[in-house]
């Protein structure tokens, strides 16, 4: 609101010029204050605890030769604490086409899968395939990694060994895909953030991974329903429920860059996982 005029027939006995300057001088001193506390800025503080963790790292091999064209990249992260025990994977990335060495990888994992009360031992393992699905390189020794609390937050090397043709199928590590489609897994499914996997085993059970492993649903397969090009799996046991909705459209992962078939939307007790799939 403007200041009013102040003039001496206003105000002809009270006030003199120096009255009037000094009543000018208070209103101009409103003029600078700021209207509200409310126009302020506010400062949100955000918590230092993240959820999700990365480890990054490259791969590599000695052999001064090419990577062949339609080669795969697989790299994992494992829990290794139990030696009598298989290894459970944490975190995978596949990488198609991944180019000549060094080939950078990240794996996300989640903060809660790594935080125990007690030491726990990780480590992380790639292997590369040719086109054909031949075993061309693999890792033969141990590669630590310091994870949650102990996470130096520097990356890791893994040095890879040439796969020689004397080196028996047995012997060698098989990324989680290739062992399901080993126990009869016809579908594979994977996402991001959080990462996990689908397994569908035909007239038998749906087996979803979830929240980088953390989280494990079984149910028996309830079998297909078309829809067009979507086909439907609604499955649902005495504890879970699990929806999965297959789409017949080329889907990219998000981390990889690699190429799908389908997009495929699974829905596991009301929570969204958005990923890519394959026939295997």
């Amino acid at each position: 609101m403007r200041s009013p005029i102040l003039t001496h027939r206003s105000f002809p006995v009270l006030f003199g010029s120096a009255g009037i300057a000094a009543l000018l001088a208070l209103s101009g001193c409103d003029q600078g204050k700021p209207e509200s506390d409310s126009q302020q800025p506010t400062v949100v503080e955000q918590s230092e605890k993240t959820e999700q963790q990365i480890l990054s790292g490259k791969v590599m091999y000695r052999e001064r030769m090419a990577m062949p064209q339609g080669a795969t990249l697989t790299v994992t992260l494992e829990d290794v604490s139990l030696a009598d025990a298989p290894s459970t994977v944490i975190a995978e990335q596949h990488i198609d086409d991944p180019g000549q060495v060094p080939v950078p990888f990240t794996l996300r994992y989640a903060r809660d899968a790594v935080m125990h009360d007690h030491p726990m031992a990780y480590a992380v393992r790639a292997e590369i395939r040719g086109a054909d699905g031949q075993l061309l390189w693999l890792t033969t020794e141990r590669h630590t990694a310091e994870l949650g609390e102990r996470a130096s937050g520097e990356e890791i090397t893994v040095m890879l060994q040439r796969v020689g043709a004397e080196q028996s199928a047995e012997a060698r590590p098989k990324t989680a895909m290739v062992k399901a489609q080993e126990a009869g897994a016809s579908f594979w499914a994977v996402g991001n953030e959080p990462g996990w996997h689908l397994a569908i085993y035909p007239d038998e059970k749906l087996v979803f991974v979830g929240d980088y492993g953390e989280t494990t649903v079984t149910t028996p397969d309830p079998g297909a329903q078309t829809e067009g090009t979507e086909t439907i799996y609604l499955a649902n046991t005495d504890t879970d429920q699990l929806k999965v909705e297959i789409s017949e459209m080329p889907c990219d992962d998000s981390m990889s860059g690699e190429s799908f078939d389908y997009q495929v939307k699974v829905i596991s007790n009301e929570k969204l996982f958005s990923g890519c799939g394959q026939d295997l």
